[in-house]
């Protein structure tokens, strides 16, 4: 379901790929024809933190937040400004990546999962220890993240009231938002 965020639904789980404020990498002269633009619109810091401050949540609840190495630190700053610690960094190994500079292959993304102090949702007691702190699963396309996140998560809250924000698609079980989705 498409929602607005000013509804009063309530979520247990919000999960959130940002569209941070960055552009393509690497030289024009291999790919001139190619702008840095990326193919999706980007917002501020800012705006993103008003996004995700605007969520309506249970008490019990948790934030999922996609980043990369060029926002680890700022995601990690902002969830805190808004009241959130840290609980574990997920590492998406995707098993390609660019090679900035012609130097190491970043091929891996950041899911950061984020709770506030006594109000952590917890697994359901099936799930506990299940999962590890890295996924592995090929990338398939520009900023589409894997479907194990969706599943771990799906598994891991399977009562919970999901919200997955900046979504591009649809999901069964989920509430969402995102210029993307129709």
């Amino acid at each position: 379901m498409k929602v607005d965020l000013s509804e009063k639904v309530e979520y247990s789980v919000v999960y959130a790929d940002p569209p941070w404020p960055k552009k393509k990498g690497g030289l024009r002269k291999s790919r001139p024809r190619q702008t840095r633009e990326l193919d999706y619109q980007t917002i501020s810091l800012e705006e993103i933190k008003k996004l995700l401050e605007s969520v309506k949540t249970t008490e019990k609840h948790n934030f999922f937040v996609w980043t990369v190495d060029e926002f680890l630190h700022d995601t990690e700053i902002m969830m805190s400004e808004l009241g959130y610690r840290l609980h574990a960094r997920i590492i998406w190994d995707k098993e390609n990546g660019i090679a900035p500079a012609f130097t190491v292959r970043y091929s891996h993304e950041y899911l950061l999962w984020f709770y506030k102090k006594g109000k952590m949702l917890m697994p359901c007691q099936d799930m506990r220890g299940k999962f590890t702190t890295v996924m592995r699963e090929k990338s398939t396309k520009h900023s589409k993240k894997p479907e194990c996140a969706y599943e771990m998560l799906e598994e891991m809250f399977p009562e919970a009231i999901k919200l997955e924000m900046f979504a591009r698609n649809h999901r069964s079980g989920w509430d969402c938002f995102g210029n993307e989705v129709e």
